[in-house]
């Protein structure tokens, strides 16, 4: 019960509010209880009457005396029947107040008394100030009892007054075992509404019903409606809804939490352990649909049972379900471990010359090494490395023994004929700065040289792709041939402005004209004697300059800087470390493009990206067999795992021998090299990761010329709806979507999500994730047909125009922006087409 005060406050308050829009109020009090407060009552400019057998004598005061004052009457006891109230007109033509509880909420709520009887059903919802007011700000003139009773539970929900946001709001209660929400639904009344609305959008029907129950129900039939031959649990509106709530952003991580529960609980992994996996591609119900997909997956590759092509298609299809982020590296591994090997059964490692063999690799044999650096770098960042321990080993075996082996053995048979350390129609690495960087130097342009070590020409190739991904960046490989043997000193002294290269020390420190190679200050004065206008710095140092400030100045004198950068090399040479060598170049790629950023914020537009020496990498331990026998024998200035250095070596033919000369050196050091890939025994020295070598690994270098253009020049595919009819007939509707151009260096991919809108935006279909990413130059192969879902919403729209809408996430935040728009007409010929399927 309300407090005298509380009442009197409430009756002051609406009587006031009532006087603004009424000349007359009549008050029946049927109990007499309100005689103390009419009393009491001050109403600024209202006049107070009491209605006491005198209804001749107040109407004459009324119209006659005082036809424009305000009145409050008040008669002690009910209202008199209509044919018996000599006040009637006047009642009729103005508003009567009433005092009941149940009276005072609904003017509170400015609701007509119709309402009455819903304000009574959950009167102990309206004892709350707070719950009113909230009401209040929520309720619009056309609203439906039902329609109050959604916004009722949405107060109590703490939600938005849609029934969606009310579920995840109860929803987000019970997985923390509470049931506070919920209780108080069914405290004020409101759950035998909330069951019967529930049973009727989505046929939930039990005789004991709870959230959980309902929750379990939902999801499940979500599960069953998206395999082949699964036995729907409710109706179709309950798959939708599941299906928006995966696409929900700030709802999804809840479902996410109740899929892994529910999978657990109801022992989701044996229900469908029997289920192929070619009827679960459409399903992401829940995670272990995503393992089971994975392992089949696996071992098609595995058997070889399935074409590359195939597979392809079936990891791209999961790239748009809910839970493949969860999964991202190990499907990242299968796409890659199938077209690795896929390569290696096509590959033609035949070569007839030094020629053949630098221009095969340059252009296809590369590939191999990139897929095999992709696959151990995803394998080892994948979520569950065990499902991949038998491929991983397989296709270590395929890469090892059927490509590397192989094409080192045929690569050694024609480097064994070659007198001298040169490539007809290749340029040397030796030539680097007379052919790509002094012309620059000779117009007075400037050129940012970033030199990484131990970037292979495989790496160079993505990071290429990288950057033409880049706005306004132009990207152009080259390759040159390495010098030998392929180890840091050396590359970097052939990289600089030089007329002789020479070992004036019995060590592995190399001496350009005279002067020390080792290290970026001295690297520094070899550059400056060619031309004051060059410098050197580390990579560190230069992203530590203010590219609009100190960057600028310190640039400003200078045509030629040479930028050194070593993540690659570092993690590699280090035995504790070489294992990371691949997590490294992803690494570096980060680092490239942030000196690229930089050097633009610096006004800089030419950009050249090269290398020291590439290297050969294998993950596994490796085998006796892949070491020689060979010990170094003679002055042995420096011995590694792939080349010794000195003078008067003793010939072996585990290794070839060259002279200085024949190496392009100023001197007459020596230099063996192990043939084909095998390596020479070292104490404490990594054995994985090894270069000094003349494997095409090591020795094909990149020349990556980098141009900043003054417009952009990246865009995306563009996509047209293939509309076919433009009448919907039926519940499920069939559209086909044409991307208009492939994937390609500056064309990126597109995803966008569809779903079908009324005129006034209300959803009718679920939503569908496409995404547009296919590289396939027929344009058939770039076509994707999509079937659409109709909510029973839909069927009251019938003969109306409705919207198919693509849109597409604004970059930056949770939002969309409508792609494109297609009118289609909604003529499905009886409202059962949208019963239950």
């Amino acid at each position: 019960m309300q407090d005298i005060f509380t009442i009197s406050t409430k009756v002051q308050a609406a009587l006031e509010k009532l006087f603004q829009q009424h000349r007359l109020v009549f008050w029946y009090d049927e109990k007499a209880e309100m005689t103390g407060l009419f009393d009491s009552l001050h109403l600024p400019g209202i006049e107070k009457l009491t209605i006491e057998n005198n209804e001749f004598t107040l109407k004459h005061k009324i119209l006659i005396e005082h036809p424009t004052q305000q009145y409050l009457l008040y008669q002690a006891k009910e209202k008199p029947a209509d044919n018996e109230n000599w006040l009637l007109d006047l009642l009729l033509s103005n508003y009567e107040f009433h005092t009941e509880a149940s009276s005072l909420y609904l003017q509170d709520l400015d609701l007509p008394q119709e309402f009455k009887s819903l304000i009574q059903a959950h009167e102990g919802f309206f004892a709350n100030e707070k719950r009113i007011q909230d009401l209040k700000n929520l309720l619009e003139p056309e609203d439906s009892e039902s329609k109050i009773r959604l916004k009722m539970l949405s107060i109590l929900c703490v939600s938005d007054p849609e029934w969606e946001k009310i579920l995840y709001a109860l929803f987000t209660e019970i997985f923390k075992n509470r049931q506070d929400k919920f209780k108080a639904i069914e405290k004020f009344g409101l759950g035998t509404f909330f069951w019967e609305t529930i049973e009727r959008k989505y046929h939930y029907k039990s005789a004991h019903p709870t959230v959980k129950d309902y929750l379990l129900k939902l999801i499940q039939d979500n599960f069953e409606r998206s395999i082949l031959h699964g036995k729907p649990l409710l109706n179709k509106e309950a798959f939708l809804f599941v299906n928006r709530w995966k696409e929900n952003t700030k709802a999804s991580p809840l479902y996410s939490a109740w899929s892994h529960q529910l999978e657990n609980d109801l022992g989701i992994e044996s229900l469908i352990q029997t289920v192929p996996a070619d009827h679960l591609f459409d399903s992401d119900t829940y995670a272990v649909i995503d393992k089971k997909i994975i392992i089949d997956i696996r071992n098609q590759i595995e058997r070889n049972t399935l074409s590359n092509h195939i597979l392809q298609e079936q990891i791209e299809k999961r790239r748009v379900k809910f839970f493949f982020n969860e999964f991202a590296n190990i499907y990242e591994a299968l796409s890659y471990a199938s077209v690795l090997l896929d390569e290696i059964r096509k590959a033609n490692l035949n070569i007839e010359s030094p020629k053949d063999g630098f221009d095969k690799y340059e252009k296809q044999g590369y590939k191999i090494d990139l897929l095999y650096r992709k696959y151990i770098y995803f394998s080892e960042q994948a979520e569950h490395q065990n499902i991949l321990k038998d491929l991983t080993i397989q296709i270590e075996k395929a890469y090892s023994n059927s490509y590397l082996l192989k094409l080192g053995d045929n690569w050694q048979r024609v480097l064994d004929g070659m007198s001298h350390w040169k490539i007809d129609e290749v340029v040397s690495q030796k030539q680097f700065f007379t052919h790509w960087v002094a012309p620059y130097l000779k117009k007075e342009n400037r050129v940012f040289v970033i030199i990484s070590d131990a970037l292979r020409y495989e790496s160079a190739a993505e990071l290429k792709e990288l950057i033409l991904k880049e706005d306004r960046y132009t990207a152009t490989l080259h390759s040159i041939l390495g010098s030998l043997p392929s180890y840091t000193q050396l590359g970097m002294a052939s990289l600089l402005p030089h007329k002789s290269l020479t070992y004036e020390e019995q060590s592995d420190i190399v001496f350009a004209d005279g002067i020390s190679t080792q290290g970026t200050a001295n690297r520094n004065k070899v550059l400056q004697k060619a031309s004051q206008g060059c410098i050197a710095i580390s990579a560190e140092d230069f992203l530590k300059m203010k590219s609009n400030t100190e960057g600028r100045e310190f640039i400003k004198p200078y045509h030629v800087i040479y930028i050194y950068s070593n993540h690659i090399d570092k993690t590699g040479d280090d035995k504790t470390s070489e294992g990371k060598v691949f997590e490294a170049t992803e690494t570096e790629f980060d680092y490239l493009l942030r000196i690229l950023r930089h050097i633009n914020n610096m006004n800089g537009y030419n950009m050249i990206i090269t290398s020291d020496h590439g290297y050969l990498y294998q993950h596994n331990r490796l085998d006796e067999s892949d070491f020689t026998d060979f010990s170094p024998a003679g002055n042995v200035y420096k011995s590694s795992r792939r080349f010794i250095l000195g003078k008067d070596l003793t010939p072996n033919n585990s290794v070839q021998k060259w002279s200085g000369s024949a190496l392009g050196l100023g001197d007459e050091t020596e230099v063996q090299v192990p043939k084909s890939i095998n390596r020479i025994r070292i104490q404490g020295a990594g054995s994985r990761f090894v270069h000094g070598g003349s494997s095409l690994q090591e020795i094909v270098v990149p020349v990556l010329e980098i141009n900043k253009a003054r417009k952009s020049d990246i865009e995306q595919v563009e996509i047209d709806i293939i509309s076919g009819s433009s009448n919907i007939t039926s519940n499920t509707f069939a559209v086909s979507f044409y991307q208009k151009q492939p994937v390609a260096d500056k064309i990126q991919q597109r995803q966008l999500k569809a779903a079908f809108y009324t005129g006034s935006g209300q959803l009718i279909s679920d939503v569908k994730t496409l995404l547009f990413n296919s590289s396939e130059n027929d344009a058939m192969g770039r076509e994707k047909r999509q079937n659409f879902l109709f909510t029973s919403e839909a069927a009251k729209h019938n003969g109306q125009d409705v919207f198919l809408k693509l849109e597409e996430l604004i970059e930056g935040t949770s939002q969309f922006k409508t792609y494109k728009s297609i009118t289609y007409r909604m003529l499905i010929a009886f409202a059962s087409e949208f019963d239950d399927f």
